[in-house]
């Protein structure tokens, strides 16, 4: 019955903004009184806020509905990525494939840079992978990781033993801009930011930086793009958590999302995914 009564809402809203604009939109056969004109459009103004907030309630609205019906959306919802291939991406896509297809819902992924991505956080439907704790205020969490990130350092130089982020403190640290763990970690020592794992590695080729931070699995692209000077250091710094993000209007799905992965966590289901994506990169490595 409330989303019944929902429904009915967004409909007369809908109709009464339509009618507001058409009303304004038909010519005047005599002038009009600009007296009374000028005092009604303060009001309309504000009526126009409301209907407009009312209709912009009626997507989460519509996605309660459906979820509450069982339904799917009736398009896509579509995930920002970012744009290089990495391995902790391709494992979030695929343990959320499986988590989205038990729902019903179809999902579509479009590559944006990090920065980007989280600009535009109210655009989209929400963040495949997210290696930090929160990308924007309507962005909701879903508290399961579903992938990781192994942050790791490259250098040209071999006299470089990584101990800690504070170990990096002496050098020029590059990194890809957006990062928010690693901005988090490095604050307050020097840093060169790449927009991209090319540029990011060929600035350490040409000595522009002194070392990098990124992902561990990026080390095979050091092989494909020819760069012969740069190294993984060992150890690594840390393995972060990555983590699936909706955006708010999609409050409904927050539970049922969180509810598989749960269950997929539990029975070691992602575990399987991550490790089989792993298996199959390290061939193509190799």
């Amino acid at each position: 019955m409330a989303l019944l009564r929902g429904a009915r809402m967004c409909v007369c809203a809908r109709a009464a903004l339509s009618g507001m604009s058409t009303s304004h939109a038909q010519p005047q056969a005599r002038t009009p009184n600009f007296a009374v004109t000028s005092r009604s459009w303060p009001k309309q103004a504000g009526l126009r806020k409301v209907l407009g907030r009312t209709l912009r309630r009626c997507g989460a609205l519509v996605t309660l509905a459906g979820a509450a019906l069982g339904g799917q959306a009736a398009t896509p919802l579509v995930f920002a990525i970012p744009p290089e291939d990495r391995l902790s991406v391709t494992m979030a896509q695929r343990v959320l494939a499986l988590a989205y297809q038990e729902l019903g819902v179809e999902v579509q992924y479009t590559k944006l840079p990090v920065r980007r991505g989280y600009a535009l956080a109210d655009e989209i439907d929400g963040v495949g992978l997210g290696v930090t704790l929160d990308i924007a205020l309507t962005q909701v969490r879903i508290e399961v990781p579903v992938s990781y990130e192994e942050a790791a350092v490259y250098a040209t130089r071999t006299d470089i033993v990584p101990n800690g982020y504070a170990s990096l403190q002496p050098y020029v640290i590059g990194h890809i801009a957006g990062i928010g763990y690693l901005e988090t970690r490095l604050q307050g020592m020097r840093t060169d930011t790449a927009t991209n794992v090319e540029s990011l590695f060929r600035k350490l080729e040409m000595g522009r930086t002194d070392v990098v931070v990124d992902s561990r699995f990026n080390s095979c692209l050091i092989k494909t793009l020819g760069l012969r000077k740069v190294q993984l250091l060992h150890p690594s710094l840390e393995t972060a958590p990555g983590f699936h993000f909706l955006h708010m209007r999609h409050a409904a799905l927050v539970p049922r999302v969180t509810a598989v992965l749960r269950r997929m966590a539990a029975d070691g289901t992602i575990k399987k995914v991550q490790a089989q994506a792993l298996k199959e990169y390290r061939s193509q490595c190799d």
